[in-house]
Order: structure tokens, then sequence, then C-alpha cells
């Protein structure tokens, strides 16, 4: 039997290290989602902490202007309790004996008059003995006080009011309270529009990002191989050995810049990501590129939309009609206020003084004098409808202001964009001959290094006219109120 030989291979554990590194970094490569922009905007929108805020907000708001709506309804009342006094409730016969006087005196005469015969009164007329006894009971002494005895009973009743005429108040409340709630539901859109508009600014802040990293890392590539490039000719005696310096700074710049610029990206995506509000624990990371469409933009289109859809003017109006029903109810205070009332008495025969079971009515209150009070709040309604009127104007200039200068901005990115296209291709070409000149011997080290930081140069600064273009056109569309607007152009882009 032949022997067998195992042989086994030790593995550094640092080489071990590594390897277990490179499987999880790649497991977690192929768990990184894409996501594209408008799901990024879908996130912001569900997950943010603010929209949800403004979110509550309008629920308050329809719920109070369903409440505004129970003004105009009938209010109905139980009202329960117990009682208890001290003493006796008792009843002043000094203030009411003259009443009783007469009670005894048409008790009497009744009494003549029934039996008269029979007690040997039967020629007295009823008037007479009404009148004698009446005199009689004025000259005896006054009636002692007469005492209720019950000192603890429970009352309740049930009452119910309509109100009929306010002036105007509860028409003007039920107004201001819808106004509250449009005012509410155009906050919330203006919060989301801010919200979409910061999270289009760091979507494309991180494309941007991405894509400068891929032309540095193409620059630090094209260093390392200028520098081996360098350095054979050196040791061919082609070139002196201070060019391979030279070169080697070119690369310590390149990896730099690289560095650098992977710092900013992950910066940026820690932004996006508080904007999506996205848990740490889902990686994520963004399209590659977007590509260049160019766009018609009419001025007078955009002036337009912005005054029909911009939220700011939308919040003005509704204040225009909050000021409005203020100054009504304001005006309210100067009419009567009219209500119809009925209430219904439970344990009426338990009570000291016992009320009638139902009782119906009217009821109306005009205030005659309270300290100027309802003057000075009339006058500061007025003064109101005055400032709303002022911050309306203001607002029409600045709107005005805000979408010229994005156009013009957007406009002028645009053209820049445009004239570095032919730069870039220069540029490119430069690098493409200085590099096969000194591959052939006949050109210079730092001609290469400088071609090279030129196109890259070149390069970014048509990126960034590309995503200043994209990003002015952002804030035009959210300044007349429709930041959603651009998000299919950035994904129709992304395919060109």
């Amino acid at each position: 039997m032949k022997n067998q030989v195992r042989i086994r291979y030790k593995v550094p554990l640092g080489g071990m290290t590594f390897l277990i590194m490179m499987v999880f970094t790649s497991y977690v490569q192929a768990q990184v989602r894409e996501i594209s922009i408008s799901e990024a905007l879908e996130l912001s929108y569900t997950n943010n902490e603010k929209v949800k805020q403004y979110g509550e907000r309008v629920q308050q708001k329809v719920n109070e202007d369903k409440a505004a709506k129970g003004n105009f309804l009938p209010s109905l009342n139980i009202v329960g309790g117990y009682t208890y006094l001290s003493d006796n409730i008792q009843v002043n016969t000094s203030q009411i004996q003259s009443s009783l006087d007469d009670l005894g005196g048409k008790y009497g005469a009744a009494f003549v008059a029934a039996y008269g015969e029979h007690i040997g009164l039967s020629g007295v007329t009823t008037e007479s003995a009404y009148s004698t006894l009446v005199g009689v009971l004025g000259q005896f002494p006054e009636y002692p006080n007469m005492e209720v005895n019950n000192q603890q009973f429970a009352v309740a009743s049930l009452s119910a009011t309509q109100p009929l005429f306010t002036g105007g108040k509860i028409i003007a409340a039920k107004k201001y309270a819808k106004a509250e709630l449009r005012s509410a539901d155009i906050e919330l859109i203006q919060v989301k529009n801010e919200i979409a508009n910061e999270l289009i600014e760091r979507y494309l802040n991180m494309v941007l990002l991405k894509q400068v990293v891929k032309i540095r890392q193409e620059v630090y590539d094209g260093m390392l191989k200028h520098e081996e490039q360098a350095a054979r000719a050196i040791q061919l005696e082609i070139l002196p050995k201070h060019v391979l310096l030279r070169a080697k700074v070119a690369v310590a710049d390149a990896k730099k810049d690289l560095e650098n610029d992977l710092n900013n990206v992950e910066l940026s995506a820690m932004a996006l990501r508080t904007t999506m509000n996205l848990p740490d624990s889902i990686p994520f990371t963004v399209m590659d590129s977007i590509g260049f469409q160019e766009l018609y933009l009419d001025f007078d289109e955009l002036l337009n939309t912005a005054y029909a859809k911009q939220p700011v003017l939308g919040l003005i109006g509704q204040k225009e009609e909050m000021a409005k029903q203020a100054l009504a109810v304001e005006k309210s205070n100067f009419m009567p206020n009219v209500a119809a009332f009925g209430s219904y008495n439970m344990f009426r025969q338990e009570l000291p003084i016992i009320p009638p079971k139902f009782m119906v009515g009217l009821t109306a209150q005009f205030n005659l004098f309270n300290g100027f009070k309802d003057i000075n709040g009339l006058k500061a309604s007025k003064h109101l409808q005055k400032e709303v009127a002022f911050a309306k104007e203001y607002a029409l200039k600045q709107i005005h202001l805000l979408i010229q200068s994005n156009y013009i901005t957007a406009n002028n990115q645009q053209k820049l964009y445009n004239s570095l296209t032919s730069t870039v291709n220069m540029a490119e070409e430069n690098l493409r001959i200085n590099t096969r000149r000194f591959e052939e011997g006949i050109g210079k080290s730092i001609d290469v290094i400088d071609a090279t930081l030129l196109y890259k140069k070149s390069k970014i600064e048509k990126l960034v006219a590309l995503d200043g273009y994209y990003k002015a056109v952002a804030n035009l569309y959210t300044a007349i109120g429709e930041p959603e607007k651009i998000i299919p152009i950035l994904n129709k882009s992304a395919s060109l």
C-alpha cells in the first residue's frame, strides 16, 4: 500500500482576514439598492417627519372645521346636582301679609256662602263677609315666617338652546375654519415642495460626485501609467532622473483628489439618507450619470403658473379670507344675539318650590358698553386686512424676482455646458497627442501631466455646469410650485 501524503497549506492570519473581508464586501455590494430619483422622492414623502407633522396638522384642521359646523345645531345639556341647606327655607310673610289676608278673606267669604244658614249667617252677603274678614285679619299681628321642611334635595334638568341670529358670527366662524383647513393643505404642499427641492439637490450632488470620482480615478490611473513610463525611460537613459519626481508628485496629487472626493461621496450619501429618512442598515446608491437634455423654458408661462400654484400666494389668499371673516366676527359684536331655549325639570316634587315641567322661550342679548373693546377690535381687523394686502404685493414681487433669476441661471448654465463640450473634446485630443509624443520619445513628461490636468479640469467643469443647469431648472420648477416636474426629465436624462 502506498503511503498517503497529505499536504497542508498554511494561510497567514492576515491573508485569511483579507479573504473574508473581500467576500463580505462582495456580498454587501450585491445587496446595495440602487434608488432612482422617483423612488427617493417617494421615500422622502413617506418617511420624512416634517411631512408627517404637517399631515397631522391637516387632520387637526379637518376636525376643527367639523366642530365649526356644530355651531349651527342646537346644544342639548343635562344638568344635575345635589343641594344641602344649613337651615330650612323660610318664607318672609311680612312681605306677603296683604296677599295672605286677601286669601283668608276669599276663603272665609266662600265658607259663609256655603254654610252661612247653618251657623246663623244666612243674611250675610259674600261681599260683606269678605270685607269684614279682611278688615279683621288686617288688625292681627304679623304672621310668623313659614318654613319649608326640606334641607336637602336633588336637582336635574334637560335644556336645549338653538341660536337664531348672531349677526353673522357663526357663518364667519365656519368660513374662517374652512380657510384654516385650506391653509393647512397648502402648508403641507409647501413642505413637500421644500422636501422635494432638497431631495433633488442632494440626489444631484451625489450623482455629480460619483461622476467626478470616475474622472479622478481615470486621472489617477493615467498618472500611475505615466509614472511607470517615465521610470522605464529613465532606466533606458532616455529621460533625466528629475522627471520621475515630477511624475510622482502628479500621482500623489491625483490620489489626494480621489480620496477627497470619495469622502465627499460618503458625506453626500449621508445627507441624502437624512432627507429620505432611510435607516443606516440599508445600503443604497444612486444612478451613475445624467445626460444633457435641452429644455425650452417659456418665462411668461412659468410666471403665470407661479401665480396660480405657488403655495406662498395660496397661503396669502387664505390669510385674506381669514382677515375678511375676522372683520365679520367683529362686526357681529354690534348685532343682537337671539336664541330659542327650552328646559324640562326633573325631580320637581322634591324641590322646595315646585317649578313647571317645561319652559320655552326666546332670549335676546345686546351689548351696550364694554369699554370700547368691540370698536377697537373692529379697527384691528381692518388693519389686518391692509397688512395682508401689502404682504401679497411683496410676495408677488419676490416670486417674480425668484423666477427671473432662476430662469436666467438655467439658460446661462445651458450655454456654459454647450460651450464646454467643445473644450472637453479639444482637451482630450490634446492629451492624446502629448501622450503619443511622449511614448514616441519626442515629447516631455510635463506636457503629458499638464494635458492630463487640463482634460480633468475641463471635464469636471462640464459636469458642474450640467449639475448647475438641472439644479437651476429644479429651483425654477419649485418657484412655480411644481418641483416634481423635473423628475421625469431626470429619469429620461439618465438613459441618454
